[in-house]
């Protein structure tokens, strides 16, 4: 793969400028991406472990169960004598699963409190360092069974408070739900071939030797390379032209600084400007001709500490620019090299003029190539606040969440078609495992209040996404708001008529402010008049928008 990437032609291997495994190096941390197969392999044949297990009626499930594993799981399972090569690749990649496997809550029948990973997180999910305590082994027995939350003395006394926070995180459904096995790695809970290809090259998962090997190094990458690597791929340029860019700035270039070291090359003085020994440092950075170019194309170049590289200086200029400029500087750098090549290779006379007409050309083309795309871009669409429908109310939500306390602080507000403040509510959620979690309680609260208010027909609207996302779905979700999703879905059903919107947070202005002042003034409760001024403030200034829409 190697060989073919640097390859000239089909019969020429050409010069090898760098590994493999420093091109599989992921974009931002100066490789290009590429795939290492082993991995991909292994990742590949952990989707059919997860199949396997998430799907056990399908055919290749039944088959294989028949013939290898019929009295246990998957995971228990033993290569056995004369397996198929089938069996043995898909067995090879059980440990992947095995390493990112997680029970979720439902009844807690089916799981150990000792023994079975169920504590959110990505590390240490097994109950560790605790005593077992044998009268408890179920997950059920820490759970009250008649308000459906959980027993929270009990916890206290069987494990440590950091423990016992992780498991009172863990939010559970009034409705009888089974224990779901899902993936811990994914926020939706289910594996994808992405999120194990990630767990391969991030941690030596697999048992054997092999991964060690060819498992990406965590390689120290400074601030200033990955903001010029960040800078760098979104580029509106041609793909060429960023590849050299990240040749050139890794050094992986054939200059006469590179060829001289190789013996290929006696004289390694730049051809441009004949001024100084050529290398990366300065092709990108101190070589006159590309100095004048920048100052007949009018780019701002700071002075810079005399013990940075050409690559540093380069890169910081090229990070804090707009998109013009480094556009600019990208082209540069590239029709500078196509010039350099062909007065070397086929005695084309170098000409100043001739070099800035065309990068000027260049850029122009592609800034009219980009423009009818800006043009069609979408409109900001639910930059504003929407009045409902007729006969309906609008339910806004939001949630103010602290990662240190654990503590939720949801915000609900209704307005009418007019924009008026009909009701208002905030809410204290202690435990809480994340901000997706802060946001679907906030939605789940303005269902709640919309009840409450005896509104039958309602808009539900918020800036989480993923929480929007995850109620509309009508399938199993495994994603850690399974539960309040179910509940959410539980009260839908006393509805006349109810639909969710997502918007942008300049949309959502008002519940978004009324989260931080009730973070703030720690007020908590509902409100028909008498919220906080700088909210009210907010929705009136919605409401004249609206107006003047």
């Amino acid at each position: 793969m190697n060989r073919f990437w640097w390859s000239n032609n089909k019969t020429s291997k050409g010069i090898q400028w760098s590994c493999w495994n420093a091109l599989c190096k992921a974009k931002n941390l100066g490789g290009l991406g590429f795939k290492k197969l082993y991995l991909f392999n292994k990742a590949l044949l952990a989707k059919q472990v997860w199949r396997i297990i998430t799907q056990p009626r399908c055919l290749l499930a039944r088959i294989l169960k028949a013939r290898y594993f019929p009295m246990t799981d998957i995971l228990s399972a033993k290569t056995g004598s004369y397996p198929s090569f089938t069996w043995r690749s898909i067995c090879s990649a059980r440990d992947l699963i095995v390493d990112g496997l997680l029970w979720w809550i439902g009844t807690g029948e089916c799981v150990n409190i000792w023994n079975d990973p169920w504590l959110p997180g990505k590390d240490n999910n097994k109950i560790s360092g605790h005593e077992i305590v044998p009268d408890f082994i179920s997950v059920k027995q820490l759970i009250n069974g008649d308000t459906k939350t959980w027993n929270r003395e009990l916890i206290d006394n069987l494990v440590d408070e950091y423990t016992a926070d992780r498991i009172l995180a863990i939010p559970l459904t009034a409705h009888r739900t089974e224990d779901t096995l899902v993936w811990k790695y994914e926020g939706t809970r289910v594996y994808t071939v992405k999120s194990g290809y990630r767990v391969l090259t991030t941690s030596n998962v697999l048992p054997n030797s092999t991964s060690a090997s060819l498992s990406i190094t965590s390689e120290a990458t400074e601030g200033w390379q990955k903001d010029f690597y960040t800078s760098l791929w979104p580029l509106h340029v041609p793909e060429k032209i960023k590849i050299h860019i990240w040749r050139l700035f890794n050094n992986l270039v054939p200059h006469y600084g590179n060829l001289k070291r190789r013996k290929l090359v006696m004289n390694p003085v730049c051809p441009l400007c004949r001024d100084a020994i050529e290398d990366s440092n300065h092709l990108m950075w101190s070589c006159g001709v590309l100095k004048s170019v920048w100052i007949q194309l009018h780019v701002q170049v700071p002075t810079f500490e005399a013990s940075w590289s050409g690559q540093k200086c380069f890169a910081t200029i090229f990070s804090a620019a707009d998109e013009n400029v480094r556009c600019v500087l990208a082209i540069s750098l590239w029709s500078l090299w196509y010039r350099r090549n062909k007065l070397i290779h086929e005695g084309v006379r170098f000409n100043l003029i001739e070099v800035l007409s065309f990068i000027q050309g260049y850029v122009k083309e592609i800034q009219l190539c980009q423009d009818p795309f800006r043009q069609q871009d979408r409109p900001l669409l639910n930059a504003l606040w929407r009045p409902p429908e007729e006969g309906r109310l609008k339910f806004n939500f939001d949630a103010s969440y602290s990662s240190d306390t654990k503590i939720a602080i949801t915000a609900v507000i209704v307005r009418d078609l007019r924009g008026n403040l009909k009701g208002a509510e905030t809410y204290l959620f202690d435990n809480v495992a994340d901000p997706f979690v802060a946001e679907a309680r906030a939605c789940e609260r303005a269902l709640i209040l919309a009840l409450d208010m005896d509104s039958r027909r309602v808009v539900v609207e918020g800036d989480s996404l993923s929480v929007i996302k995850s109620i509309k779905k009508r399938e199993k979700d495994r994603s850690i708001l399974r539960p309040i999703t179910q509940n959410i879905c539980q009260l839908e059903t006393r509805f006349d008529e109810i639909s969710y919107l997502h918007v942008r947070r300049s949309a959502n202005g008002v519940a978004h402010q009324l989260a931080k002042e009730g973070r703030r003034l720690g007020i908590f409760g509902r409100w028909e008049v008498g919220v906080p001024e700088s909210v009210k403030q907010i929705a009136l200034q919605e409401a004249l928008e609206m107006s003047q829409d």
